[in-house]
């Protein structure tokens, strides 16, 4: 295979050299008839004939003696293809007898043909382009010394041939070197050339259009005797220090003087070669003149508040000021060259506006549009965009200069007026907007259906000219406007009159507006009816006990809703720890790991919305687990990578590898307490770094003490703040709030669950140098309990256990992990069939599901305790409320486990009760 692509491709380099030649047609036809005629005598043949072979095809290019129709053969089964595989002399005494050639379309043209001797052409790289013939009509022999002849005039052939290639070579380069004279000659920029002490020895008609000087003026004088005379120094400086350090090519700017005094501007190119310099000048005076009002325009532009942007007659950007940087976050190397719309618009942006105004810019009309477009990190803007169309000489667009406002904030406090606007025109509370004379100038429809007038009745009027009643504090609306002048709000509660006469209790709040000088503007008053406030103050026992059975249902309420989520999350937890414990492929074991990991989160953010109160109570039991701590941390910092690259921080873990690799802690709090602190950090810094570093204090083989620290680069805490900022509901400043959110709760809460882990937190912190939360921690080792969960796996063999759950998932979730603690275990899915399994076999434990069809667990319970008394019965909740963890206790029940559950919380219950 590889033998035969070889031979094509020598094929296909032999066929290039025979076309390079320019033989197969017309040419050398009377060079090549000669040398046939010559080789016909020297051989002593009746003829001779010079072939050359085609890639499917012989041509008989000269032929003297014979009388041949056609001059062209298939190459097939011809004697010069059979040469070209040796490219030696090949000599038949008889064509007509050789079994091959017998069938020669040569031999069938001209029946005289016997006798042939060929000598291969064959050129100066060895490529076989034919071969040179001699024929006679009878047979015949051939001496070596008429051989060599023949090749002689072989090696002639190809002289001629390579003679005619040079020529045509010749033709071909004088052909483009008359070309390169004609565009050099027709060229507007200017074309010479000098020698080495600028003398110029050439130069094109250019010169003439350029300088007013003709071209017989031009020649022989020194290009400095044209250049502007302050230029020359700077001119010859630069290329003298180029030349020392080796500099062959120079391109530079100076001032040319024409023949009319002139002054314009040359951009010009030099190549040294030689002795001579090669030089190319371009009039670039109208660019100067371009790039000075540019300049000038760039000083203007750029001192200005506004953005401005300058794009050419097809709409693409071509220079923008540092405004429009500020405003969008693209800088003109992002837009150069680029359409404005399309890097401006966004998934809301109203592509109508656009199509809008770029019809308006190719109808050559300057326009206004107001457009949301979006800046270059993502952010929405508003955007007041003016544009001026620029005409050339001939009308036509040339380029389109926009003026470009921001009017983001504008635009929002339309929409919160419009909004504000609408609200209180639809809210059923009374707003009623003053002057700072307190006479009304406007209500909403819900003040005109309170009091039964209309606005037009109620503009220009104050309220105690026609609201007022017999029954009316005249003293007390007096005493309040008079607070009201001295942009102080109030608050009261008093009977007004109706239109109809009618009274009406109302509560009004007034808020004095004041202008940019602290003085009263306006007043915004809101009335609210309390009529039948006033009139059932009496009955505030009965509201008293309405909201407590509110109260009641809503504590039913987060009871159902515990048991519904905590529910399946127990069969997700419980299925993704079976799994687990059940060799999974090693590329599901990530997968599996980061799902237990969502899962347990998901159990910690449902724990923290149920069971908030027990922080504040007391009440909260702490988990004892083992813990990876570094895998903690690292799942913890990976989650907010994502918020940390918003605001453009740097998140980091320092972990200290000789802390052990598993501990026995509350995994959950110290993943809240953690992610509290790089929460608060991360919302606190930017452009900044935040570490969460874990340090090994001191470890023996009981315990070990970790240090943890969150430190950031953020605004910091100022000392005076730094005594109360762990206190519930407070922040570092007033401002904290309204630039960072936040209720003022995190840190109280952390400050609780770190000492509900034995520890205190801490805080160093310097205003605008960062913070550093640090805390230690005391954990038990894996190796201290391994003791009891040894003594606790030889309790719980052959035991039996009765599953008593309505939820399929929840007892297959169950029976596997307890199976494998070598337990027996039997299930029921009701309270009635729970009962009937205790009357047929003896069980040493029972776990209890609460909320089930038919009989609930406490109702089950409370049966089977009048059967038996001494069974251990564990109750298996979904729910947190302690009013039903306290009617555990009330129903008979010997303790409870949460769900979804951990199998080590279990396990340990478990052994708790079968001794």
């Amino acid at each position: 295979m590889a033998n035969t692509f070889k031979v094509r491709e020598q094929e296909e380099n032999r066929l290039a050299a025979l076309y390079s030649y320019d033989i197969l047609g017309s040419g050398l036809d009377c060079e090549l008839y000669n040398i046939a005629k010559l080789a016909s005598i020297i051989a002593e043949t009746y003829s001779a004939v010079v072939t050359f072979v085609d890639r499917e095809t012989v041509v008989a290019k000269a032929v003297a003696g014979l009388e041949v129709e056609y001059r062209i053969f298939d190459r097939k089964n011809t004697v010069v293809d059979s040469m070209m595989s040796t490219q030696e002399v090949l000599v038949i005494n008889n064509l007509k007898q050789h079994p091959v050639f017998v069938h020669s379309p040569f031999i069938k043209t001209d029946a005289k043909a016997t006798f042939c001797c060929g000598v291969p052409l064959i050129d100066a790289d060895g490529y076989m382009l034919g071969a040179l013939f001699a024929v006679d009509t009878k047979e015949n022999s051939i001496s070596q010394a008429k051989i060599e002849g023949l090749k002689n005039l072989a090696a002639q052939v190809i002289t001629h041939l390579s003679l005619r290639r040079k020529n045509i070579e010749l033709q071909e380069k004088s052909l483009r070197l008359n070309e390169f004279f004609n565009v050099f000659e027709a060229s507007t920029d200017i074309h010479g050339i000098l020698n080495r002490s600028g003398e110029i020895l050439y130069i094109n008609q250019a010169a003439e259009a350029i300088s007013g000087y003709d071209i017989s003026e031009v020649v022989g004088s020194s290009l400095w005797q044209h250049c502007h005379k302050d230029d020359v120094p700077k001119v010859l400086k630069l290329i003298e220090e180029g030349l020392k350090q080796g500099k062959k090519n120079f391109s530079l700017d100076f001032r040319l003087i024409t023949k009319s005094s002139q002054i314009k501007w040359l951009n010009w190119s030099m190549v040294s070669k030689g002795d001579r310099w090669y030089g190319f000048g371009r009039d670039i005076t109208e660019k100067k003149k371009a790039d000075l009002r540019l300049n000038n325009l760039n000083f203007v532009a750029n001192r200005i508040n506004n953005a401005v942007v300058i794009s050419n007659a097809e709409n693409r950007v071509g220079w923008v000021n540092d405004a429009f940087t500020k405003i969008t976050g693209y800088t003109l190397q992002d837009v150069q060259g680029k359409p404005l719309g399309d890097l401006l618009s966004g998934p809301d942006t109203d592509w109508s506006v656009i199509e809008k105004a770029r019809k308006l810019t190719n109808n050559k009309q300057s326009f206004t549009v107001e457009l949301l477009g979006y800046r270059k990190n993502g952010e929405k803007m508003w955007l007041s965009i003016h544009s001026s169309i620029v005409l050339d000489e001939d009308g036509e667009l040339e380029t389109e200069i926009e003026i470009i406002i921001d009017i983001t904030e504008r635009k929002r406090a339309e929409l919160e007026l419009l909004t504000f606007s609408t609200i209180i025109s639809n809210v059923s509370t009374s707003v009623v907007i003053y002057d700072k004379h307190m006479n009304i100038t406007w209500a909403n429809e819900a003040a005109l259906q309170l009091t039964g007038y209309e606005l037009a009745e109620m503009i220009g009027k104050k309220p105690n000219e026609f609201l007022r009643s017999d029954r009316t504090d005249l003293d007390l609306i007096n005493k309040t406007i008079a607070e009201a002048g001295e942009g102080k709000p109030y608050r009261v509660d008093i009977v007004l009159a109706k239109k109809d006469k009618s009274d009406i209790w109302v509560s009004l709040s007034n808020t004095p507006i004041l202008d940019r000088n602290g003085e009263v503007e306006s007043f915004v008053e809101l009335a609210t009816d309390i009529s039948e406030r006033k009139t059932f103050e009496d009955n505030i026992i009965a509201a008293k006990e309405q909201a407590l059975q509110l109260s009641q249902a809503k504590e039913m309420f987060l009871s159902v809703m515990s048991h519904e989520l905590r529910t399946p999350l127990n069969a997700v937890i419980g299925m993704t720890h079976l799994l687990l414990e059940n060799d999974p492929k090693p590329s599901q074991v990530d997968d599996l790991n980061l799902l237990k990991f969502s899962g347990e989160n998901l159990l910690r953010i449902v724990n923290d919305v149920l069971d908030f109160t027990k922080i504040e109570t007391g009440n909260m039991q702490l988990e004892h687990i083992a813990v990876d701590l570094k895998a903690l941390c690292t799942d913890i910092v990976s989650t907010l990578q994502v918020e940390a690259a918003k605001r453009q921080n740097q998140l980091v873990l320092h972990f200290d590898e000789q802390i052990p690799k598993q501990v026995l802690s509350d995994k959950t709090r110290l993943y809240q307490i953690l992610m509290n602190l790089l929460s608060n950090a991360l919302k606190f810094t930017k452009k900044g770094k935040i570490g969460l570093h874990l340090s090994l204090i001191k470890q023996d083989k009981q315990q070990v003490e970790v240090m943890f620290q969150v430190k950031d680069t953020g605004i910091g805490i100022p000392i005076e703040k730094q005594q109360y900022i762990f206190d519930s509901f407070t922040q570092a400043g007033a401002n904290i709030a309204r630039q960072y959110g936040g209720t003022g709760l995190g840190l109280a809460i952390t400050k609780k669950l770190v000492k509900l882990l034995g520890s205190d937190i801490s805080l160093e912190s310097r205003e605008g140098h960062g913070s550093n939360f640090y805390f230690s921690l005391v954990f038990d080792t894996v190796e201290k309990n391994k003791k009891i969960q040894d003594s606790e796996d030889t309790k719980l063999k052959g035991k039996r256990i009765l599953i008593v759950d309505d939820n399929a998932t929840n007892i297959l979730v169950a029976e596997r992990i307890m199976m494998k603690w070598g337990l027996d275990i039997a299930y029921v899915t009701d309270g009635y069939q729970a009962i009937e399994q205790l009357k047929q076999k003896d069980f040493d434990l029972i776990f209890m599901d609460i909320h089930m069809p038919g009989l609930d667990g406490f109702e089950t319970t409370a049966l089977i305790r009048a059967i038996n008394t001494k069974i251990p019965i564990i109750a298996l909740t979904a729910s947190t409320l302690d009013s039903d963890v306290n009617r555990f206790e009330e129903a008979g029940m010997n303790g409870y486990v949460f769900k979804p559950f951990q199998p080590s919380e279990v396990k340990k219950k478990i052994a708790e009760f079968l001794k």
